[in-house]
């Protein structure tokens, strides 16, 4: 697969002309153009011949290879991107020569444009002054010396026959003049008409717009025609402004990649009069962050990125995180740390341990996230552009049948043809047929909307999902790690066969040292301080949702909930006389247990707490607020602990006790509506939900209600990817790769509060498409028919087609405004 950045791709249409061309080429297996971020990947045996293929179709257009995972642009020779500074104490360089990139500079069209439209709208001003100003077209009509030159009649000639009979020399000007700008402010029009039909490409804007102008000037309407191309030009320039606009947001967020990293490295000097080596001489290389190792060093100056995920090693200072998690204030970070590529180094150098490969890091995966979810499109966008392709065929007719059969018929009837009339209503039809306002509007606003949402810490897979957000009623969670903090305290420590604390904390490191489950992590954490034996594994064996088995020195270790006690026979009679003591009640309600136990022998059980996230209460009653019912808890947790969570959020339903595959079950019963058998007791059984599904669709229960599933994404893969919405959210010790989770929507931080941010936008940006819609279907079908009975004229026709784009264009970027 390769990947080009595709530049002077001005409109949807021609990112989708290019697309359905190269996807026709027998030696292209797979073509996208993403017309959001101007991608372009291609699956093919000859590059040379799409590259062809592009130019006939769109000639100003220009390919730039973008790099792969593993190689850089047009693959570099590594001198292109290395430069020394050599320096004995980094603390005292004060400036490196910056990377320096093979890159194209172009001149910013914009400012050119700009200028040339402004000149071009003062020169039809003029010439309407002269057309339409008595005294000035006296003036020049005195100059006749001009006007009785002899092939001025020649000139009148090619004028047509309804402006021959009142000719005037100041006519005259004024008409020269409009055409030079006809001729001026077309050409990219005329160009993309001849470009099209060379590729047998008919029915689109541009020939449109071609034949309409063309088609008034035959019929006399020079003034209309050249205000409607000049007019249209603006609109096409006024529109690329709003793209570019609403493109910013996606865009910062992919030029935040880091360009440049200060390698440390060692050379040996040697000694001119000793003839050997000196000792190594601490230097700094200027290399692009694709080229670092694990394990590698680098420098961050102040105000420069991190160049790779690693581990602060010297200096302490704040980062900035915007623009990776959404979090506005900055960062405090010392050494030990973990950072992330492309945090902005706010206050002191700091020096960083390279854990991740630069292609591994958070960056490169929200990257790539980014760009896949720009490609996508939602089921409104799909409707969109499939009623495009047949929208404006047919008005092409509507109109030929409006120029052709009503003077036909006023001829068979013995009444005046009226063909210039009926031709000039035809075309103010023709000139409505663009669909472009519907084909930019809602793409783009989608696009916007998925910018928004990453700048606030929210990765987005696709379009559909903010979709599918938007008529979301239903919500479930995780508990572990995504209502609570999934950072453990112990709080009582069961001792049984006379072991210690520190003996029984000793048989968890053994059995948890492998594991990446908060529980797992916290004691392992708690642990650290004990002395604890040289562990020598021989066997490893994890139950999901369960617990962990190893062997250790010849004995066998079970750590795990009750289940996997019960599960290998464990006898659990001194944790029952415990339980059953009045002063446990209490604690055992609102603890999760670790349960324990050495060579089938129960030897004691670790009562550990877990906290509410902060946000957790308000984030709930603002769902709440939004219509959206916090459904239930889906643990595997205990039924107390569980219990407890609930009944601080105020959730009537849970469920404890549940292995991932069983969160499945319960989570389907909830989507189909189904009041499951395991409601407030804690255990479920698999059979009886399978049983209730079937009856239950039979009898014909509610429709589906569009449900999401919160997880922290440790083993909640099996049910993110059964929910409607999978919203994995993140955890500030998790270096997880995202780009692996199967969720469908991401949080760079623990704050659930970003679900509520997420939700606002996609409401809103649903709420503005539709409002699009029917804004254009309904300016779009009233002008139709005010052209018809021949009220409209061609310039109201122009805000019919250019006007009505910009406004909704416009209407799309304020979700932009979201806070």
């Amino acid at each position: 697969m390769q990947k080009f950045r595709i530049d002077h791709i001005d409109c949807a249409s021609c990112a989708n002309k290019i697309e359905k061309a190269l996807q026709k080429m027998p030696s292209v297996e797979y073509a996208c153009v993403n017309f959001n971020t101007n991608i372009l990947e291609v699956q093919t045996t000859d590059i040379e011949s799409v590259k062809k293929k592009i130019k006939s179709l769109e000639p100003n257009s220009l390919l730039t290879k973008l790099y792969s995972q593993d190689f850089t642009q047009q693959r570099l020779g590594h001198e292109d991107f290395i430069h020394e500074t050599h320096c004995d104490n980094p603390k005292q360089i004060h400036s490196t020569q910056k990377l320096q990139t093979k890159k194209t500079h172009r001149e910013n069209p914009i400012r050119s444009e700009a200028i040339l439209l402004a000149l071009l709208l003062s020169g039809f001003l003029i010439a309407i002054v002269i057309l339409y100003s008595s005294s000035l077209e006296s003036f020049l009509n005195g100059l006749d010396i001009i006007y009785n030159i002899s092939f001025s009649s020649q000139i009148f000639t090619l004028l047509p026959e309804s402006l021959q009979k009142d000719i005037s020399f100041s006519k005259v000007i004024a008409y020269i003049l409009m055409i030079l700008l006809y001729i001026i402010a077309g050409i990219p029009i005329f160009q993309a008409v001849y470009n099209n039909l060379k590729n047998r490409i008919i029915f689109d804007e541009n020939l449109l717009m071609f034949i309409a102008t063309f088609a008034a000037f035959c019929i006399g309407e020079i003034s209309e025609a050249v205000a409607v191309m000049l007019f249209f030009r603006i609109g096409e320039f006024l529109e690329s402004l709003a793209l570019n606009r609403s493109k910013k947001s996606i865009s910062n967020l992919l030029e935040i990649m880091p360009e440049i990293a200060h390698k440390k490295q060692f050379l040996t000097i040697q000694d001119s009069q000793n003839n050997r080596g000196s000792d190594n001489k601490q230097t700094w290389q200027d290399i692009h962050p694709r080229f670092l190792q694990q394990g590698d060093e680098v420098l961050v100056k102040v105000g420069e990125k991190i160049p790779s995920d690693g581990i602060i090693i010297r200096g302490q200072s704040h980062l900035d995180t915007q623009m990776i998690s959404g979090e506005s204030k900055p960062m405090s970070v010392k050494e030990g740390d973990n950072v992330l590529a492309g945090t902005i180094n706010l206050s002191q150098a700091l020096e960083v341990k390279v854990s991740q490969k630069f292609t591994d890091s958070q960056i490169a995966k929200i990257k790539e996230i980014v760009e896949k979810a720009s490609s996508s499109k939602s089921k409104t966008q799909r409707i969109i552009t499939q009623f495009a392709e047949i929208y404006t065929p047919i008005m092409f007719f509507v109109a030929l049948v409006v120029a052709i059969i009503p003077p036909i018929v006023l001829g068979q009837i013995g009444q005046e043809p009226q063909w210039h009339e009926w031709i000039y209503r035809a075309l103010v039809v023709l000139m409505v047929s663009c669909p472009c306002a519907l084909v930019l509007s809602v793409p783009l606003g989608y696009f916007a909307a998925l910018g928004v949402a990453s700048q606030k810490g929210v990765l987005i897979k696709g379009s559909e999902y903010l979709e599918a957000l938007a008529k979301l009623q239903n919500i479930v969670f995780d508990k572990t790690g995504t209502l609570t903090q999934g950072v453990f305290t112990i709080r009582e420590i069961l001792c049984f066969h006379n072991l210690t604390q520190d003996e029984l904390l000793q048989l968890c490191v053994c059995a948890e040292r492998f594991s990446n489950h908060p529980i797992a992590t916290s004691l392992l954490d708690v642990a650290q301080h004990i002395d604890t034996h040289e562990c020598d594994i021989q066997k490893h064996k994890e139950y999901k949702g369960k617990g962990v088995m190893v062997n250790c020195l010849g004995n066998s270790i079970l750590v795990g909930n009750i289940s996997l006690m019960e599960e290998n026979k464990i006898n659990l009679e001194a944790f029952y006389t415990y339980s059953e003591s009045q002063d446990s009640n209490l604690l055992l309600e609102s603890s999760s247990i670790v349960h324990i136990a050495k060579n089938g022998i129960y030897v004691g059980a670790i009562l550990i707490n877990d906290i509410l996230k902060e946000d957790a209460k308000e984030a709930i009653n603002q769902m709440r607020n939004l219509g959206i019912n916090p459904l239930a808890i889906l643990s595997g947790d205990n039924k107390n602990n569980v219990a407890y969570i609930a009944k601080e959020l105020g959730i009537t339903q849970f469920y404890a006790h549940l292995l991932p595959t069983q969160k499945a079950q319960v989570l389907q019963n909830l989507m189909d509506n189904h009041d499951a058998q395991a409601e407030k007791v804690g255990k479920i059984d698999s059979n009886k939900c399978n049983n209730k599904t079937t009856e239950t669709h039979a009898r014909g229960m509610p429709p589906h209600k569009v449900c999401a599933f919160v997880g922290d994404g440790i083993n909640d893969s099996v049910v993110l990817a059964s929910a409607d919405i999978g919203i994995s959210v993140g955890s500030q010790n998790s270096h997880n790769d995202i780009s692996k989770e199967s969720a469908d929507i991401i949080l760079t931080t623990p704050s659930l509060m970003g679900i509520i941010r997420v939700i606002q936008i996609a409401r809103k940006i649903r709420m503005l498409s539709w409002q699009n819609i029917f804004f254009v279907l309904t300016v779009k079908l009233l002008i139709i028919l005010l052209g018809i009975v021949g009220i409209a004229n061609m310039w109201i026709a122009v805000f019919g087609d250019v006007g009505v784009a910009l406004i909704t264009l416009l209407n799309a970027l304020r979700v932009m405004r979201i806070k």
